[in-house]
């Protein structure tokens, strides 16, 4: 599609001008579908402005999310190559679950805002217009259930990646899946699979995943203001979601190649590079209850070794708190 094409080409000048006759040769179509082209894409809210006599550049300071201009960034060979970007959704794990049977492998879906996201054991996921990104990826994985954990840490290990990559900073993943930085929460991840009645093998894996960006309109809403963060809090400039979508995307696809391949081992030590609590105390909480606990190991699954009472035991599933006293989670 022409418009695609020439947010293409502006994306990788952003910020310089760009010729209609430029473009026109460049792309192989007349000067009236340029103007057309770029007349839709600022009907999509794309900032694009234009010189007389010298053309067309993409506002430096643009954010909007596109497939152009995240595919323009994708190194994958199946993750994102059928990609849909939705201003807004009621979430993107439920427009996934609505069409799993008919999409293919590596399907994903991005959105700019969500209307009902979902977080786990039902919480609901704040995701508003123009702060966040709001990511679900369809697996039909040929996967025993007992690894299916695995596609949580490969989730939580590649949004850490991408982070460290455009965001220029390192968090932190507190187990199972959040991702930290200086105690706040930076994204929610929520994986959910569809298992075969009749035969017990899983049918599809749906790993969704929103990442705080930046502050919303108006601030985080007092209720999780002290224990959630945004990206742009930490990082040593603006982040591009289109970046940070694609670089999601590339890393997953990395870890995910490890799962298929059976070699965990090697994800398992990539999730551990991220994990700083270990030897610490912490809060375990199940069931509502919370006792204390000293986190001991991560083990070759992916399940929290822990000592209470001088008897070391595993974590299958629950949740840990590892919140000094005065400090937020």
């Amino acid at each position: 599609m022409v418009r695609d094409d020439v947010l293409r080409t502006l994306e990788q000048n952003r910020g310089q001008l760009v010729s209609g006759g430029t473009l026109s040769r460049e792309l192989g179509v007349s000067r009236t579908a340029i103007w057309k082209a770029i007349a839709a894409l600022r009907e999509m809210g794309f900032p694009i402005e234009s010189v007389s006599g010298e053309g067309y550049r993409l506002a430096e300071t643009s954010d909007t999310l596109s497939e152009a201009g995240i595919v323009m960034e994708l190194k994958t060979d199946v993750l994102a190559r059928n990609l849909c970007v939705l201003s807004t959704v009621d979430s993107t794990n439920t427009y996934l679950k609505q069409r799993a049977a008919e999409l293919p492998d590596g399907y994903a879906v991005i959105a700019d805002c969500q209307t009902a996201g979902r977080g786990r054991r039902g919480r609901s996921f704040l995701s508003p217009s123009g702060s966040g990104i709001y990511i679900s990826i369809l697996l039909h994985p040929t996967l025993p259930l007992e690894r299916i954990n695995m596609i949580t840490v490969a989730a939580a290990v590649a949004l850490s990646e991408a982070i460290a990559e455009t965001a220029n900073f390192t968090p932190e993943i507190k187990w199972v899946n959040d991702v930290l930085m200086h105690g706040k929460k930076l994204c929610g991840i929520l994986t959910e699979a569809s298992v075969e009645a009749e035969t017990g093998q899983l049918s599809y894996a749906i790993v969704g995943v929103g990442i705080n960006v930046r502050t919303p309109e108006g601030g985080l809403p007092e209720q999780i203001r002290d224990i959630a963060g945004c990206l742009e809090d930490f990082a040593p400039h603006a982040v591009r979601r289109n970046s940070l979508a694609a670089s999601f995307f590339n890393h997953m696809e990395a870890c995910y190649r490890l799962i298929a391949s059976g070699d965990t081992a090697a994800l398992i030590d990539r999730y551990r590079s991220f994990i700083h609590f270990l030897g610490q105390p912490i809060t375990v909480i199940r069931n509502g209850e919370k006792t204390p606990a000293t986190a001991v190991a991560i083990d070759p699954s992916g399940h929290l070794v822990i000592e209470q009472d001088g008897q070391r035991s595993t974590m299958l599933a629950g949740e840990i708190s590892i919140r000094l006293p005065g400090q937020a989670q």
